[in-house]
């Protein structure tokens, strides 16, 4: 039997003691080895309904306009979603692949537990932003919980245990101090003036789901990192070292200066074009991306490794073109009014260094 650890493992031993589980059981199993994975079947009762819901709900609400849900690209994480519980019921848990995909799954376990408990807090609290918080969170919580579980603690656990957390934790503190007071961020306040009534089961899928999949997509260099075992330190360490290290410093000055300028600014219509944002005009979002690319790093110790290209590829199209950024852009182009002679000067995502010396320019 597959090994699911302690929560997927009681859910199976529960769902897998019904009778019609019984019966199915010994029904596929009389088809030999190459028979139904049937012990992964109990877990997908609870992501069938679930997945059922959430389609049903883009396909309901996408003959409401108003509501801007139903769009093609709407359908991609539901998809990707199901094309995994496909991957998880036909792959044999005792190939290599299938183990792996056991300890990806397992990280979309602990991402659906610790987001459903950030969901029911949110609804206590009437506060979807929260989510952001939660965010880097998110594959903090999955990634630090399996290496306490093994506790074997190697070089490269420490390290890639202290680099998620040191990232995690000092995100989440910033943007709770951030949004402090502040109340619920207009984006989410929007969706629940749009939503009405439905907001409080649907923000679930619209808010909770769609970044839950997503963060389990980008951890798949992250579980390359803990798929390995333990391990002495090598090259990829000190790449990855120094891409974090890079990555920490864009991000913490770049949060740390423009938290400086709101607080002293005169004008809320004022733009801060200086520092790390003449270099580029999301320098804080730059600084996110090369950290992903630090944990890509970790992930080549496994000689599968290069498969951190795929959600390290994602993770800089989501910062650059898919979602953050682009989102950022048209807010600031409505109410900055002279932020496109700045978008003029200043490249958008990644920094331009030469921009520091024409001060002349600026």
């Amino acid at each position: 039997m597959a090994t699911y650890g302690t929560a997927s493992q009681y859910l199976y031993d529960k769902v897998s003691s019904f009778r019609p589980f019984q019966w199915l059981n010994k029904t596929i199993n009389q088809g030999g080895e190459h028979a139904l994975n049937i012990e992964a079947i109990a877990p997908l009762t609870i992501f069938i309904p679930l997945w059922l819901v959430w389609v049903s709900g883009l396909i309901v609400f996408r003959q409401r306009p108003g509501l801007h849900v139903g769009a093609p690209r709407d359908f991609i994480y539901p998809t990707v979603a199901l094309l995994a519980a496909i991957a998880w019921l036909v792959l044999n848990p005792q190939s290599a692949l299938g183990q792996f995909f056991a300890l990806y799954l397992r990280i979309a376990l602990l991402i659906t537990l610790f987001l459903t408990c950030v969901w029911v807090l949110s609804l206590i609290l009437s506060n979807t932003g929260i989510m952001d918080i939660a965010y880097p969170l998110t594959i903090a919580v999955p990634v630090t919980y399996l290496l306490a579980e093994r506790a074997s603690w190697s070089p490269h656990e420490i390290m890639t245990a202290f680099l998620v957390t040191l990232w995690s934790l000092r995100l989440s503190l910033h943007i709770g101090i951030r949004n402090a007071g502040n109340g619920e961020d207009r984006r989410y306040a929007g969706w629940r003036k749009r939503f009405g009534k439905h907001w409080w089961w649907w923000s679930f899928f619209q808010v909770f789901s769609v970044q839950g999949v997503m963060v389990w997509v980008w951890s798949l260099a992250l579980t390359l990192a803990i798929a390995i075992g333990p391990a002495s330190l090598g090259w990829q360490h000190l790449l990855a070292a120094a891409l974090f290290a890079i990555g920490f410093f864009f991000q913490v000055v770049g949060d740390g200066q423009l938290q400086k300028f709101r607080k002293n600014r005169s004008d809320p219509t004022q733009i801060i074009d200086s520092g790390l944002w003449r270099l580029s005009r999301h320098p804080n979002y730059f600084g996110e991306v090369v950290i992903w690319w630090s944990f890509g790093a970790l992930a080549l110790t496994h000689p599968a490794g290069f498969l951190m290209l795929l959600p390290i590829a994602h993770v800089t199209w989501f910062m650059r073109q898919g979602s953050a950024t682009p989102m950022q852009e048209r807010y600031l182009e409505k109410t900055k009014p002279g932020y496109a002679e700045y978008a003029e000067r200043v490249p958008l995502f990644f920094p331009r260094f030469r921009s520091v010396t024409r001060r002349d320019e600026v």
